[in-house]
């Protein structure tokens, strides 16, 4: 079972890389077509692409076009902003969920399209803002702009075009809730004491920052939520030592 878990991961994986791949490229036709591949969006949700280069300056403007960028390039401009995301969230003191939500949400969009094509600052600060209100915590453009010194016009603009793109699928379920759940559940199977249950919300903490690290990853688009929880709650088990797991144990036998 271990080895039909191990060809699907990799057969997503190669899945991933393919879409990447298929953006990475459509940014390139746009770049050789107009000379650009930078898109204006509309509040609507309409895409404006750039004019058209005359064909007669091409040859000559050949040598000054900008450069497209690897997939390689892409990949750490999108953690970058990824680590970003996670800082403005924190400096808003938003919960767990919308910062693993928004991650989602950009993470998934950059499934369709390349950073080429859409700045990631910009839809990066759409994402929060659309996670903020999907999952009731709702902040305003305006004071969402006003807290890192944006123009919240651009947020509403890009706000339909990110809807779009995730095809409005905006349910996310986080690994966080699930660590919760298994934390609870040693809790109570175990009967912990006073001492011992502070050890385990040491192990709580741990966990959710092991996950914050994992949704930097594509792990969340390969794996459910159970699944990335538990890998969470045994890296950090690692350090705090509350369940014993003997070495033979490995992932392996778990399959």
């Amino acid at each position: 079972m271990w080895q039909s878990f191990s060809r699907l991961a990799c057969w997503l994986c190669l899945l991933l890389v393919g879409k990447y791949k298929a953006a990475n490229q459509r940014a390139i036709q746009t770049l050789e077509k107009y000379g650009a591949t930078l898109m204006e969006v509309d509040v609507d949700g309409t895409i404006s692409y750039p004019e058209p280069q005359v064909i007669a300056k091409d040859n000559a403007d050949k040598h000054s076009r900008p450069k497209p960028i690897s997939i390689e390039e892409e990949q750490f401009m999108r953690v970058f902003y990824e680590n970003k995301l996670q800082e403005v969230c924190k400096n808003f003191h938003f919960p767990h969920k919308v910062q693993a939500t928004a991650l989602i949400y950009f993470k998934r969009f950059y499934l369709q399209w390349s950073v080429m094509q859409h700045h990631p600052k910009n839809i990066m600060l759409t994402c929060i803002y659309a996670a903020c209100k999907i999952e009731e915590n709702h902040v305003s453009a305006e004071e969402l702009g006003k807290g890192i010194s944006q123009d919240h016009q651009m947020i509403l603009n890009n706000e339909m075009i990110v809807y779009q793109s995730l095809e409005f699928d905006l349910i996310v379920y986080a690994p966080y809730r699930s660590i919760e759940g298994f934390i609870d559940d040693m809790g109570e199977f175990c009967a912990i004491n006073d001492d011992r249950l502070q050890i385990l919300q040491k192990l709580l903490h741990g966990a959710k920052m092991e996950v914050d690290k994992i949704m930097l990853t594509d792990a969340p688009l390969l794996f459910p939520p159970g699944q990335l929880a538990l890998a969470a709650l045994r890296s950090a088990n690692q350090v705090h030592k509350v369940v014993e797991i003997p070495e033979e144990h490995s992932l392996s036998s778990e399959f």
